[in-house]
This record gives structure tokens, sequence and C-alpha cells, in this order.
């Protein structure tokens, strides 16, 4: 071999070992930026919760401190666990409340008891000074405590009674854009009394229903009622056709008697002779608006 093919060898040996360094360094360019590239896009997609660690994936994937997805099932998990410990707490609060409201129910009812007890001995004579509103049990806790009203007030023989009754709405005839049933419109006098005080004569074993009772068949005048266990009483759902809610969501009647609201049922309270009966129409305050104390509302 002569010195011209010596150099030519040489000269392709380095051309050689230059293109697989050139390749070589080509290579790992392509490894390092795709190696970065692929950390720049891990780091973008993920939010950290502010201590190092990745809580979502660009997905919207719950991951735990240590980068592991949480899976929909165990997010959906998770959420009815969280559901299931509230509804738990409220059953527990609910429970504890009742609880307590019941104790204060057995005392209002033990009190209730005990009052009627002691009226009951009393002779007739001594009842009659005897107011209903003066004897009433406060009942905010439970509206049963005193469902028989002035029973024990009655006398021990029937005595004959006359009393007023009369039933007016004004609250709403005053206002007629309260009114939610454009059905009965006719139905509402327009000076809002229904029927005018008139006597009714019975006897102390009669109550404030059977006088509104019989004054309506009296005169014509519908009347619609239900009797409710709960409260032992009649309920008066509408009068006239006026009904419960026909003029708005607090609307319905009411009665007092001797300027008094009665904090138990029409069935309940017996009469006494000279008692005057008024039967009204709410429509805002559950009352209030005809004179009811607040606390009724």
């Amino acid at each position: 071999m002569n010195q011209k093919e010596k150099d030519a060898l040489v000269k392709s040996i380095r051309n050689k070992k230059i293109k697989k360094y050139v390749l070589t360094v080509f290579t790992m360019f392509i490894v390092v930026s795709v190696a970065i590239g692929l950390s720049i896009e891990q780091k973008d997609s993920r939010i950290a919760d502010g201590n190092g660690n990745v809580i979502v994936d660009n997905a919207g994937d719950a991951l735990d401190s240590g980068d592991v997805k949480v899976s929909d099932e165990e997010k959906g998990d998770k959420i009815e666990k969280d559901k299931k410990d509230k509804k738990d707490k409220k059953s527990k609060r609910d429970k504890k409340d009742k609880k307590k409201s019941t104790k204060k129910m057995s005392k209002q009812k033990a009190a209730a008891k005990k009052q009627d007890e002691k009226l009951s001995k009393l002779s007739d004579k001594e009842k009659a000074k005897i107011e209903p509103k003066d004897v009433a049990v406060k009942n905010n806790e439970d509206f049963t405590a005193s469902n028989g009203g002035n029973k024990a007030l009655r006398p021990k023989v029937p005595q004959p009674v006359t009393v007023t009754l009369e039933i007016y709405c004004n609250t709403l005839s005053n206002d007629m854009d309260r009114l939610e049933e454009e059905s009965i419109r006719d139905y509402i006098p327009k000076d809002g009394v229904i029927l005018a005080k008139t006597k009714y004569s019975g006897t102390t074993d009669n109550t404030v229903f059977d006088a509104l009772n019989t004054l309506c068949r009296n005169n014509n005048i519908q009347m619609e009622f239900s009797y409710t266990p709960l409260f032992e009483s009649n309920y008066i759902e509408g009068i006239n056709y006026l009904y419960e809610f026909h003029g708005g969501p607090q609307s319905g009647w009411m009665y007092k008697v001797n300027g008094w609201f009665p904090n138990y049922g029409c069935s309940s309270y017996y009469l006494s002779d000279g008692d005057e009966i008024v039967w009204a129409y709410t429509c805002e305050g559950l009352g209030t608006d005809i004179g009811a104390p607040k606390w009724m509302g």
C-alpha cells in the first residue's frame, strides 16, 4: 500500500468517526429534548395544593399526595360517604332535639292534666268566676298540651247560654289583589261581613264549633271542616267558599272569644253565657293582621 492509499484510508476512518460523533450528539439532543418536553407537559397538566402536592391533572381527575389518580368510582364513593356523614349528623341532631322537645311536651301535658284535675274539684259557682284565658296552658312546644280547652270549666250541670257570633273577611275585601282564586270573587262581600253579629242559644255543653256550624246552616252559609285527631278538634277549612291559602300562603280562618285567640281548636272551647265569638279571615302573619299575638304566627 503506497502512501497515497494510506492517506485515503486514514481520511475515511476520520470521516466515519466524525459522522458517528455527530450522530451520537444528535441522538442525545433528541432524547434530552423529548424528556424536557414531557416534563413541561406533565407540570402544566397538574395543579398544586400549595403544599407541594399535585391534586388535579389536565383531565380534572383528582390525585392524592403521591400523584396517584383517583378513579371516578372512588370519587363517587367519597361523595356518597360525605352525604351519609352529613345525614348521620343531622339525624343525631334531630334525635337530640326531639328528645329535648318530648321532655318539654311531657311537662306541659302533665301541667295541663294537673290543672284540669284541680279545676274539676271546684264548685260550679267557683268555676264561673274563672276566665278561660286565665287557665290556658302554654303550648308553644306541643300544641296538643291544652287540647282539652276549657272543658274543665264546664258546670257539672249544663246551664243555658246565649252568645253572639259574627264572621268577616275584611282583611281580604280591603285588598282584593291578595285573592288567588278568581272564581270566588263574587262571594267576598265588599264590606267583608259574611255574617253580622248574630245570637246563638245553647248550653254550656256546646262549643264554638257548635255555634258556628248551627248559624252557618241557619243562614245558608257554606262551610267545610275536617276533624283533626292531633288537636282533637274540627278544623275550619272554608266559609262562604273562602278557603285557606285563597288569600296567600299564610291565610286561613281563626276565631277569638271576648277578644282572646284561644290556643286550642274550636271544638275544645266550651261556651259561657255572654261570650262574643268572632271568626276572622287572616291574610298575613298567621293572625297578626287581625289582632292575634305574634307568638301565634
